[in-house]
C-alpha cells in the first residue's frame, strides 16, 4: 500500500485568508481609532464645554423658553420655512452671475442679527430670574452649574 501524499491547500486560498485577515485588522484599527478620537482623545483633547448661552437657556422654565422662541422665531413651521428660505437665499446669491458680495454679506448679517436678538432675550430673561434669587439660592445655583461642567468634562474623558 502506497501512501498518497497529502495535497497542500492551493496557494490562492492561503493568500485569500491572509488578505481577509489584513482587511479585518484594518477595519478594527479604523473603528478603534475613531472611538479613541471621538471619546475625547483626539487632537483637541475632547469637546469644549457647552456654551454659556446654552446653559442659561436650559435653566429657564419651559414656558419662558417657549415664549422666547415664539417671539423670535414664530411657530415651528414658520421657523423651519424661514430657515429654508435663508439657505435658498444664500445658495441663490452664491450662484448669481455677476456675484454680489454685498448682497451675500447682507443676508448673513440679517441672520446674525436675528440670532443676536434671541441671545439678548435669553440673557434678559435669565438675569430676571437670577435677580429674584437670594444669596444662598445663587450660591447653590453656581454650585449646580459647576457640577454640570464637571459631569460634562467627565463624560468627555
Amino acid at each position: 500500500m502506497t501512501q498518497e501524499p497529502t495535497k497542500s491547500p492551493r496557494r490562492w486560498v492561503r493568500w485569500l485568508l491572509i488578505g481577509s485577515l489584513a482587511l479585518n485588522l484594518i477595519v478594527v484599527g479604523v473603528v478603534a481609532g475613531a472611538a479613541w478620537r471621538f471619546a475625547g482623545h483626539g487632537r483637541d483633547g475632547g469637546k469644549a464645554p457647552p456654551p454659556i448661552g446654552a446653559l442659561l437657556y436650559r435653566d429657564l422654565d419651559r414656558d419662558t423658553r417657549k415664549a422666547l422662541r415664539s417671539a423670535v422665531e414664530g411657530d415651528h413651521e414658520s421657523f423651519r420655512a424661514r430657515r429654508m428660505a435663508e439657505v435658498v437665499t444664500v445658495v441663490t446669491l452664491l450662484r448669481a452671475d455677476p456675484f454680489d458680495p454685498a448682497a451675500l454679506e447682507g443676508a448673513l448679517q440679517d441672520h446674525a442679527a436675528r440670532r443676536s436678538s434671541f441671545h439678548q432675550s435669553v440673557q434678559v430673561a435669565w438675569l430676571s430670574q437670577v435677580r429674584e434669587m437670594t444669596a444662598q439660592e445663587r450660591a447653590s445655583y453656581a454650585a449646580e452649574l459647576e457640577e454640570r461642567l464637571a459631569r460634562h468634562d467627565r463624560k468627555r474623558r
